[in-house]
């Protein structure tokens, strides 16, 4: 166990490998983003490589398969010690659920070669009291959506899904109808329309305001036509489930993307087992679109059951939980402006039947999603235009539903951050308006942003924050509870009877269980607990006492009476899947 984390060592370390990653495919500015960016195949091939380099310290597994065959890894890391890794306090990390968060399976992955090629004596006793299991691609068959040509977000497996419900399958999806080779955007004139260009940037639409006087005259969809002749545009494409909405907690029923039923998705239901298959995992982090960090997490509505009172719900992140994010948030977003990123900018919330949120309503575990990177805000009093308008080098929203979570957004502010992002740095992610004449005579426009630009920068403006967040989660794992006892007294009662009195408490600045987990009681408690010896017995009935949670300097204390000849031994054991086990002996009429 770590006391004090070396945190100046660990910086420069993680600092100095996120200048050379081994995994990208290019160093710095390469044009396109996504030539930057590892497609499912180059992950795969490089995991099964490091696993083979590094045998001795991870451990790939295959935990089931993506709706369109594709392998789902997960990678046990951790070096050999006299306590197994299965014993150990252990930290997991799952990226791209969403299927369009590529920088999130970026920053799983240097997070991965970091602790794999580390010789540093700081991380090395890290890896020998702690394990990290880490899951880079949730969802693979969407990963590659950023590779795609053309390209357009998506987050839907390769399930077959009929999402208008009329029997067919992805009959009418978007089309490349300027060939750009991306999907954006496609605006019509319609009277009665609720859209309407923005006044203040003739790039963007916005929804009209009638309190503001603003009438609608356009109808904004994504790039394409009506392929199946029913009127409508593009409510039918490719893609299957949603992963990151296929989860128990906060399921959308309602929601055909989501899903017939929570686990229907093979990712869904192979993640969920593989996580249980873990007792030993006290803290998760999902690398995703939003950031419980930046806004503290608000966990989801849902309809109340007949008899049930809402305070019944675990719904709701309990205010105890919300504190130790809040202690954790602090040194987060000291990190951020540090690293000249931006600890202000706008952050989302999860979704419904998110990855997240299963985590900590049901797994119940300490959960923290982060996006890793995310458009900075715009300066105040500057044009969206004006280059400067950057506050640091750190996501975009139409209003129409997309598969983009962002673009059903309805944040002006953030729009307008977005905008002076890609002024200053990705100026390609706009494509002008253009008319085009659709098959039926109508005319329109495609334009807009590409809607990657919120979440696959150039890679030099993510290196850092990558760096950042590899440092951040190697410090959480430090701060893992781990039990320990404290101290042991034997007092002799005469007549071979000892009163045996034991402390046990934990080191770590992090609780040994969320305190939701207590409420839920679905972790079993911290246990002290007397195993007697040859020749032992004991007075008292119950030989041991529990603590449903032990937090940073709380203490749990027992008394055993027992009787035994001078000489025997007897055990003690204080356990708890999720911070370890310890284990004294002790000897009757010695001091211990």
């Amino acid at each position: 166990m770590l006391d004090k984390f070396d945190r100046s060592f660990l910086k420069r370390s993680i600092l100095q490998r996120s200048l050379g990653l081994s995994f990208l495919v290019c160093a710095g500015f390469c044009g396109a983003a996504e030539s930057q960016y590892q497609t499912f195949e180059t992950i795969e091939k490089n995991l099964h490589a490091l696993a083979t380099q590094h045998a001795d310290r991870i451990h790939l597994e295959v935990v089931g398969k993506s709706a369109g065959g594709r392998k789902l890894y997960l990678v046990q890391i951790a070096d050999k010690a006299s306590v197994s890794p299965e014993k150990r306090p252990a930290l997991f990390l799952a990226a791209n659920a969403a299927g369009y968060h590529n920088a999130g399976s970026e920053a799983a992955l240097h997070l991965i070669d970091t602790l794999a090629n580390t010789q540093d004596k700081k991380l090395l006793a890290l890896l020998t009291s702690r394990t990290l299991y880490i899951a880079p691609v949730v969802n693979p068959d969407a990963h590659n959506g950023l590779f795609a040509h053309p390209r357009q977000l998506g987050a839907g497996n390769d399930s077959d899904l009929d999402r208008d419900l009329d029997g067919l399958i992805a009959e009418d999806g978007a089309d490349d109808l300027d060939g750009n080779g991306i999907i954006t955007q496609m605006r019509m004139k319609d009277a009665s329309g609720d859209m309407m260009i923005d006044p203040d940037d003739a790039r963007r639409m916005i929804k009209a305001d009638p309190t503001k006087g603003q009438r609608g005259n356009y109808r904004v969809y994504l790039e394409g036509k009506d392929d199946d002749k029913d009127g409508l545009y593009n409510e039918d494409g490719l893609g299957g489930v949603h992963v990151d909405k296929n989860f128990p907690a906060g399921f959308p029923v309602a929601d055909t993307e989501a899903g017939k039923w929570p686990g229907i998705a093979p990712e869904t239901k192979a993640i969920m087992d593989a996580v249980i298959a873990h007792r030993n995992i006290a803290l998760a982090i999902v690398y995703g679109p939003a950031n419980q960090l930046l806004a503290p997490p608000k966990g989801y509505e849902r309809p109340t059951p007949a008899g049930a009172k809402p305070s019944d719900e675990a719904n709701r992140p309990e205010a105890d939980d919300l504190k130790v994010l809040s202690k954790l948030a602090e040194s987060y977003k000291k990190a951020l402006d540090t690293a000249g990123l931006d600890s202000k900018r706008n952050a989302r919330q999860t979704g419904p039947g998110s990855f997240s949120n299963w985590l900590y309503f049901h797994f119940g575990v300490p959960t923290i999603e982060l996006d890793v990177w995310g458009i900075p805000k715009a300066k105040s009093n500057s044009s969206s235009s004006d280059p400067s308008a950057i506050a640091s080098t750190s996501t975009s929203k139409d209003k129409t539903k997309t598969d983009n979570p962002a673009q059903n957004n309805t944040n002006g502010d953030h729009d307008k951050d977005v905008m002076a992002y890609v002024d200053a740095y990705a100026p390609s992610a706009f494509t002008p308006w253009k008319t085009v004449t659709l098959a039926d005579g109508i005319k329109a426009e495609v334009g807009g942003l590409d809607a990657f630009v919120e979440y696959a920068p150039e890679m030099t403006l993510l290196k850092p924050a990558i760096a950042v967040h590899t440092e951040q989660v190697l410090q959480w794992a430090s701060q893992l509870a781990e039990l320990e006892i404290i101290e042991t007294k034997v007092q002799s009662k005469g007549d071979d009877l000892y009163l045996i009195s034991v402390v046990g408490a934990m080191r770590g600045s992090l609780p040994t269980h969320s305190k939701l987990a207590t409420r839920m009681k679905n972790k079993l408690p911290v246990r002290l607990e007397l195993k007697l010896g040859k020749g032992v017995t004991t007075i008292a009935q119950n030989r041991a006492v529990v603590s449903e949670r032990l937090e940073p300097g709380s203490s749990l204390k027992a008394e055993w009476l027992v009787h035994g000849a001078k000489g025997s031994k007897l055990d003690v054991a204080l356990w708890t899947y999720q911070a370890g086990q310890v284990r004294r002996t002790i000897t009757l009429g010695q001091e211990n």
